[in-house]
């Protein structure tokens, strides 16, 4: 495989900073500290955002080359910057701690920041994808190793490719690789084998999200090649489809994702224990603390740095912020108003999706994937929706010549977004 060593675009960068704090998370926490990884997600956070933030003075210090397009993302930045205000002002008026609401600013910051940065054609457009797919197997086969390794000293690891964000980052690269596949020579073959293996090593610890996303990316699949898939790419569909259904079969009984498939069938929402009715639990006590500000509360929420109260199975959470679901996660921040901002969320991932599902463009793929995941972390884990960090808005562009017009029902030919 022959390498582009031009200098990074910040899109480029940008993945780099996604996968990079899950490797040192476990590398430092899993196997030196031997810590379980759902604890970390904080130290992994404050690691990107500071990656990003060096990001942002660089631009500020470069400010004469940046030229945003922002036409382009108009819409959902002034939908951002309304989440801002409302929830500075709705967390001062509660009194809300400071550091909290802090973070949680933070969080939809940098989802807007990115937008804007992103909407600069030439933030994007010369990104080497080539070089990014390769970075992305060793990334993946380097954490099946050091997972292995985690495993022998750390009960608590699972062979994994990091965390909700850097799982999503990866096995979306893997699957835009195989999408631009339109030949089998032995290097296709080889690059999308590793991919397999990765995804085939790694689904004891997948969690249903992951899984729904792996069904509806092969679908996608077949839906882009329907008409024009040669016999060859058709095979390596089927291949993927049965080493997923092999390695589902070989699942351990006690393995996380049999866990979670196992619940799916013996669920009981008027039960509060266990995984999903503690997310029901969630929702009650939200709802609760909401009802218990008043009129106010229901209509502007808690603001950003809002906590709560709840109990899960073994342990009450006190002083919790998270919530698994999204639309009680907007709720709590932004009352019955929330619920109009995902709306307009997903509306958003939606196009995003249609626009560019069946492109061509690299960049244009991976963001679909991206607002795929997007999409169904709303309903199960919200606050991926801010640690993705914007990219499913993004409108990728390319050094295309020709501009073609958008059509739902023939595909996206507006997207990529040409430049001179």
């Amino acid at each position: 495989m022959k390498l582009v060593y031009r200098w990074p675009t910040f899109f480029e960068r940008l993945i780099y900073y996604f996968l990079l704090p899950d490797l040192m998370a476990k590398i430092v926490y899993e196997i030196i500290l031997k810590v379980p990884a759902i604890t970390v997600n904080q130290p992994k956070q404050f690691v990107f955002y500071g990656l990003v933030a060096l990001e942002y003075l660089i631009i500020v210090f470069r400010y004469k080359t940046f030229r945003p397009a922002l036409a382009q993302v108009s819409p959902i930045c002034i939908m951002l910057i309304v989440m801002m205000f409302h929830g500075i002002v709705i967390g001062l008026w509660w009194g809300n701690s400071i550091s909290r609401m802090v973070i949680d600013t933070v969080n939809v910051f940098v989802v807007f920041a990115n937008v804007v940065i992103l909407s600069d054609p030439r933030k994007i457009a010369d990104t080497a994808f080539d070089r990014i797919f390769f970075v992305n197997r060793v990334y993946a086969v380097v954490m099946v190793a050091l997972s292995a390794v985690a495993l022998v000293v750390n009960p608590s690891s699972v062979i994994s490719l990091g965390g909700s964000t850097a799982t999503a980052i990866s096995v979306s690269l893997i699957f835009t690789e195989i999408y631009l596949m339109r030949s089998l020579s032995g290097r296709a073959i080889l690059r999308g084998t590793v991919g397999l293996l990765m995804l085939a090593a790694t689904v004891q610890g997948w969690n249903r999200t992951t899984l729904v996303f792996v069904a509806a990316a092969v679908l996608i699949l077949f839906a882009r090649k329907v008409g024009q898939m040669p016999f060859k790419i058709a095979y390596l569909s089927m291949a993927s489809v049965m080493v997923a259904a092999v390695a589902l079969a070989a699942l351990p009984e006690d393995s996380a994702l049999s866990r979670r498939l196992a619940g799916l069938e013996d669920v009981d929402l008027s039960a509060r224990t266990g995984s999903i009715g503690e997310r029901e639990a969630e929702s009650d006590a939200v709802g609760d603390k909401i009802a218990a500000l008043g009129p106010t509360g229901r209509i502007f929420g808690a603001g950003h740095g809002a906590s709560y109260d709840v109990k899960y199975t073994w342990e009450w959470k006190l002083d919790y912020s998270n919530a698994h679901y999204g639309w009680v996660l907007f709720y709590l921040r932004y009352g019955t108003l929330g619920y109009v901002y995902l709306g307009l969320w997903i509306f958003t991932l939606m196009i995003s999706i249609l626009r560019t599902w069946r492109s061509e463009n690299p960049a244009s793929i991976f963001v679909c994937l991206l607002s795929i995941w997007n999409v169904g972390y709303l309903g199960t884990y919200g606050y991926f929706s801010f640690f993705i960090a914007g990219v499913p808005f993004v409108r990728p562009a390319s050094r295309a010549q020709r501009r073609a017009t958008f059509s739902v029902t023939e595909g996206s030919r507006r997207d990529p977004v040409p430049i001179a």
